[in-house]
């Protein structure tokens, strides 16, 4: 286990980048099959981590998709078209409303890369409107992920090489007519898509805010998330050093210890890619280069890095299950950055820097449901053309 620990400046230096949440939420809250994830405390936890209370953000089931990703993809996608759509009208959004709102750019292919979950967030995106869906992935992805991919009427390309292979394959892809790119990853610090993606995972952390004001309980001191090319972690970087908080709350970011993008770029000051060619269990995060959109919120906001062998990870996942979340290794991984580091020699150290104190509150996010085996996934029918009847389904 590798840790980096980090000294920030303070929150009020990088206001600029702190991303509001407030208008992907209220988009999100329109949809059909909008309800906020739940936020579940975990005693035993706390016991093991020796902190005061541990909370876990469940991100096992999104709009009946097996983790967070269509937030940023459903968002994303919507915010791209809006410049030549002009808005949805205001109230509730059927998904009636969202294919006939996109007709006038038909025919229209949604492009992504994925190593997993982005991937069918997109698919399932076009799916509700009513529209193409191609998405790359590169060889070490399970069948299992990839069928369910398909299941969502996407057509998939499986790259032969890493994960940024199928990166490069799908900007190749979008640069023809009647295409979308919808990326969670960036190439360039000003490429706008990655950064609604990001965007738009900050649903979850304003339903976090108000979790907590509805139950009286105070801020988080420190959370632990999962990176992969770093989208999800620089939303949750923006939210806790927001400036509606009193004060900032400590961000430590875990990485498998074969893919730590993140950790290489911080320690280096600058955006580094790594090779990430070792499989890890953790295998939606096995990313070799950061996102550039996400690169100076982390840079500014990261207090610590932690780079976490799988077998961590099994552990994190098992005290997850306990405490009543079914999670895959790479939805573990924030809590398994906690567990190892706390179990290593520089535990005093890590637990000080982030204010691991007795009374302290900490957030975790389970960022996706376990993988299902090839046999016991549900297919749904190849439809790219939705009926009302099958909309209202999804």
């Amino acid at each position: 286990m590798r840790v980096l620990l980090r000294s920030i400046r303070d929150r009020a230096a990088d206001n600029a980048n702190t991303v509001r949440a407030d208008e992907p939420l209220a988009f999100h809250r329109r949809l059909p099959g909008y309800w906020p994830t739940p936020l579940i405390e975990a005693p035993d936890l706390a016991k093991s981590l020796g902190v005061g209370q541990v909370l876990v953000k469940n991100e096992t089931s999104r709009f009946d998709l097996p983790s967070f990703k269509v937030l940023g993809a459903s968002w994303a996608t919507y915010a791209a078209l809006v410049e030549t759509l002009g808005p949805l009208p205001d109230g509730p959004i059927a998904f009636a409303d969202l294919r006939h709102w996109v007709s006038p750019v038909r025919p229209l292919t949604l492009i992504a890369a994925t190593d997993g979950n982005h991937g069918r967030a997109v698919a399932r995106v076009a799916r509700w409107l009513g529209v193409d869906a191609r998405i790359y992935l590169p060889n070490f992805v399970e069948p299992a992920r990839q069928q369910a991919i398909e299941s969502e009427g996407a057509e998939v390309v499986v790259v032969d090489g890493l994960y940024d292979a199928s990166v490069d394959a799908a900007l190749d892809a979008s640069n023809h007519p009647g295409t979308l790119l919808i990326s969670d990853t960036a190439r360039t610090s000003f490429d706008p898509i990655p950064k609604l993606v990001t965007q738009g995972y900050g649903t979850i952390f304003a339903e976090v805010d108000q979790q907590l004001a509805a139950s009286g309980d105070r801020m988080i001191d420190t959370v632990a998330i999962q990176a992969g090319v770093g989208g999800l972690s620089a939303a949750c970087t923006s939210w806790a050093r927001s400036p509606r908080h009193r004060r900032p709350t400590q961000v430590a970011v875990v990485e498998p210890e074969t893919a730590a993008c993140v950790m290489t770029a911080l320690a280096a000051g600058e955006p580094a890619a790594i090779a990430a060619d070792e499989v890890s269990a953790m295998n939606v995060l096995q990313c070799g280069t950061i996102s550039l959109t996400a690169f100076e919120t982390l840079r500014e906001g990261v207090s610590c890095c932690l780079a976490v062998e799988d077998e961590w990870a099994s552990t994190a996942a098992s005290g997850l299950k306990e405490a009543g979340v079914a999670t895959g290794l790479s939805g573990a991984a924030g809590l398994a950055g906690f567990l190892g580091a706390l179990s290593s020699p520089m535990a005093a150290a890590v637990r000080s820097h982030l204010g691991l104190t007795p009374d302290a509150q900490v957030l975790v996010v389970a960022t996706e449901a376990p993988v299902v085996s090839k046999r016991d996934l549900k297919a749904r029918p190849v439809v790219l053309a939705v009926t009302e009847r099958e909309a209202e389904l999804v």
